[in-house]
């Protein structure tokens, strides 16, 4: 069967056609030859998401954004239709969050983050969107502190100018030569001729005359540690202990002299004892003293035999 030239053409065209509207949608993000499921998300603002973004899970690629709508029912909200593939399922409570694609760029691609559990979202539901700040953004409030220090610098800057007048800058000039002046002499005075470094050097050297007796301090310490060792050995406690005793015992002598106890005590507190005695040691010497004068009165001895006694 020969096919005529008409059909051929034709045949030619739907094929142009078809491979035409393909390219169209496979340019806007969607690929018709393959089957998909469709989600919605909604943002207050899409600055940076464009129409045939691209939707990423982990890295890989898995869905496009194919429309974006202005939600007229609920103002300020933008709706972002969402082709993914038919394979994907969504957990509940998984969120779209808009990140940037670079560092530089502004341009927002999504990115699933899924939770973990094991319940689904349907066919057509809408998703919880999200959004992570881009390098711009986060600059942003030091960029505006930036601003507001340099605004801050040049009104100093301008008041401090004006103040400066030609009296004020003369005075400046004399006090920065005063002080230069000041530093010279406190130059020349740590010089070694100077007071300040004669007084430097006076008490370097005392530091060394005290480094010199350190030997002799040293071995004074070690005499002292050397008497302490021996006032220890010499057992200084129990000798205390014995001197305590004996006082001790003393005071209890003592006390019993004052109580009359004794024969000290009588000595010592009895008057009459000692009057008794004064008279008997009285009598005692007179008698020796008749003794000395009149013997033959106590004494009788003869050579011979027997006594005659005087008539």
């Amino acid at each position: 069967m020969k096919i005529s030239r008409e059909i051929k053409t034709g045949t030619i065209a739907l094929l142009i056609i078809a491979i035409t509207i393909w390219g169209y949608h496979y340019l806007k993000g969607k690929n018709i030859l393959n089957p998909t499921n469709v989600y919605y998300v909604s943002y207050d603002r899409i600055d940076g998401i464009i129409e045939s973004g691209y939707v990423y899970y982990r890295g890989y690629r898995v869905g496009n954004i194919t429309e974006i709508a202005f939600d007229a029912t609920k103002p300020n909200l933008f709706t972002l239709r969402l082709v993914m593939e038919k394979s994907l399922r969504i957990p509940l409570g998984s969120t779209v969050m808009a990140k940037s694609s670079s560092l530089i760029a502004s341009a927002k691609d999504l990115h699933l983050v899924f939770t973990d559990t094991t319940a689904f979202h349907q066919l057509g539901d809408t998703l919880t969107p999200a959004y992570e700040e881009g390098m711009m953004a986060m600059l942003e409030p030091l960029q505006n502190s930036l601003e507001s220090a340099m605004t801050n610098l040049n009104i100093t800057l301008e008041s401090f100018n004006n103040t400066l007048n030609e009296q004020m800058q003369a005075d400046l000039h004399a006090s920065v030569a005063a002080l230069s002046k000041s530093l010279a002499s406190f130059s020349h005075q740590l010089s070694p001729n100077g007071d300040l470094g004669k007084t430097l050097a006076h008490v370097e050297s005392i530091t060394g005359g005290i480094e010199q007796k350190n030997e002799a301090m040293g071995t004074a310490l070690e005499n002292i540690a050397n008497i302490t060792s021996s006032i220890d050995s010499a057992n200084l406690q129990q000798t205390l202990l014995r001197l305590d005793s004996t006082l001790a015992a003393t005071n209890a002598i003592m006390t019993k002299i004052n109580n009359s106890e004794g024969t000290a005590g009588l000595l010592i507190n009895d008057s009459s004892l000692y009057n008794n005695l004064a008279a008997s040691t009285a009598s005692l010497n007179a008698l020796l003293a008749d003794m000395k004068e009149h013997p033959k009165r106590y004494v009788h001895f003869s050579l011979f035999g027997g006594n005659k006694k005087s008539e």
